[in-house]
């Protein structure tokens, strides 16, 4: 692909990890960096977590506890960097980049990703920020030039508060290096890590909005006996999940791993990826299942689910609140060793370059 000139492209994230938020933007920025733009990514928390960024990125750490805390520090940058092209993502996050953007009276191009759909996410926020979130939006995003939703569903949530913003919208999938997912899900797992022969895995933050606690009950009543389940990630429900699964007694098929290294390698050795998430945009780890050709189940929640299963070629969707129907559901898949083969739409649907000629269309 070939440009005549580009601007400096700007990704703010909140952290190198984390969640699928936070992935997608450091794809973000390996992918401008392989296009040709000069890279800046900017970290606004302190997290050491470190993802493969490509050696050419700038990488600026602010190193806050919080993302309001580094609005000084988005005033110097402004200040110095007048004309990029500017990325965001999450509803909080892309404020704050604005209230920063009119106080430099910055003349950047600022893209505003919505990760999620927000509307069903904004009453488990503190009071207080959710007036403020809902004041603000209309206000301050009309100071972008787009507003990018990574599914269908994002798109229709957005417009259902926001209707006057329907021309800046654009519909941009999440980009996959289909080549750095298969070079990791190739390398062996930590060697400190001790990964059962035959499990299913759940890639996940352990926050309420995604119904872990729902996942381990349906688990405790799947029938298939040699089955474990292996959830990577962390959150604010941890020391409740492992209340739950003591109580239900299956410390032995349940293992929380917290965050992993590699998390592609032990996803590409599964039999099954899990989703059982009831708030959701473009889910990252479903995605990423999906490209390693690892079969799905997830729950038909509001989100970008339907269309990255594309009718059950890729995966299974389930509509229930019934773990014994979700269990049951497990082991029909599981002892029927189903195998996917990564379509050819898909691959050029997700490629960096496809979702590379969307953004340059739009700066």
């Amino acid at each position: 692909m070939s440009f005549i000139k580009k601007k400096k492209v700007t990704i703010i994230n909140h952290a190198y990890s984390g969640g699928g938020s936070e992935r997608v933007l450091c794809n973000f920025a390996n992918l401008f960096s392989q296009l040709g733009y000069a890279v800046d990514l900017i970290i606004l928390s302190n997290d050491k977590k470190k993802v493969k960024i490509d050696s050419k990125v700038n990488v600026i750490i602010f190193g806050k506890s919080r993302s309001l805390y580094c609005l000084l520090d988005l005033f110097k940058y402004f200040v110095k960097n007048r004309h990029n092209s500017v990325i965001s993502s999450q509803r909080h996050i892309n404020l704050i980049v604005l209230v920063a953007k009119l106080i430099t009276f910055n003349q950047s191009d600022f893209f505003l990703r919505e990760s999620t759909c927000y509307n069903l996410l904004i009453d488990t926020e503190p009071l207080l920020k959710k007036y403020v979130i809902k004041y603000l939006t209309p206000i301050l995003y009309k100071k972008s030039k787009k507003i990018i939703c990574p599914a269908e569903d994002v798109r229709i949530d957005f417009l259902s508060s926001y209707p006057n913003f329907r021309d800046k919208i654009e519909k941009i999938y999440n980009p996959i290096d289909f080549n750095a997912l298969n070079i990791e899900a190739s390398k062996n797992v930590d060697a400190n890590k001790i990964i059962p022969k035959k499990y299913a895995v759940a890639v996940s933050r352990l926050s309420p909005e995604k119904n872990i606690k729902f996942l381990i009950e349906s688990f405790s009543k799947i029938e298939t006996k040699d089955l474990k389940l292996l959830i990577l990630g962390e959150g604010s429900e941890r020391n409740n999940i492992l209340k739950q699964i003591n109580k239900l007694g299956i410390q032995n098929k349940v293992i929380l791993m917290g965050h992993v290294k590699n998390p592609h390698a032990i996803v590409s050795k599964a039999v099954l990826s899990l989703s059982t998430s009831v708030v959701e945009g473009l889910p990252n780890a479903v995605l990423e299942s999906i490209a390693l050709e690892t079969p799905i189940l997830a729950l038909r929640a509001i989100s970008g689910v339907e269309e990255l299963l594309n009718n059950n070629k890729c995966g299974y969707t389930i509509d229930t609140n019934d773990s014994s129907v979700f269990a049951a559901k497990i082991d029909q898949i599981v002892s029927s060793k189903i195998k996917i083969n990564l379509l050819s739409e898909f691959k050029l649907q997700y490629s960096f370059e496809n979702i590379g000629q969307q953004f340059e269309r739009l700066f």
